[in-house]
This record gives C-alpha cells, sequence and structure tokens, in this order.
C-alpha cells in the first residue's frame, strides 16, 4: 500500500462496524470506562465533520467529531481519532 492509494471520505452508517473494530482495535475493552469515552457517549458523533481512511474496500482510519456538554457550554470534540495497527506510522 501507498499513501497514494489511500481515499479520505465522509463517514457513512456503512462504516460503523468497521469503526467499531478499529477502535476496539486501538483502545480495547478499557476505552469504555476512560473519561473521554464518558464525555463522549451522551452527546453522539457528528456524522457530517466525521470521516474515514480507505484502503480499497477497507476502513484504515477513523476520526470523528463527537458533541459535548458541560453545564451550559456545548461544543464540538475530537475523536475518537483510530488507525488499524497494521497501518500506524
Amino acid at each position: 500500500m501507498s499513501l497514494a492509494d489511500v481515499e479520505y471520505l465522509p463517514e457513512t452508517p456503512a462504516h460503523d462496524s468497521e469503526i467499531e473494530a478499529i477502535n476496539d482495535e486501538a483502545f480495547g475493552p478499557g476505552r469504555f470506562v476512560l473519561a473521554a469515552y464518558k464525555i463522549r457517549e451522551a452527546g453522539g458523533h457528528e456524522r457530517a465533520m466525521s470521516f474515514v481512511a480507505v484502503d480499497g474496500d477497507t476502513v484504515i482510519a477513523s476520526v470523528r467529531m463527537t458533541r459535548v456538554a458541560a453545564g451550559a457550554g456545548r461544543a464540538m470534540m475530537l475523536g475518537p481519532l483510530a488507525v488499524r495497527p497494521a497501518f500506524k506510522n
């Protein structure tokens, strides 16, 4: 694979299962107790601002923007961002 082979696409619902697998590979089951995960789980991600990197038909990376709230404040939080281990560096 060459970087020229990688395409960057808007995330769609069809990518959900592959993104979940990438996050599992990258962060493992312990990610569910991390503070960032707890903050993100209440807001859901903004699909229109989330993207995948694909090599052929395989999703190799994902970046999401997630809605967060703290008191009266509202913002977008970067993450999770994950890359399949075989494609890092």
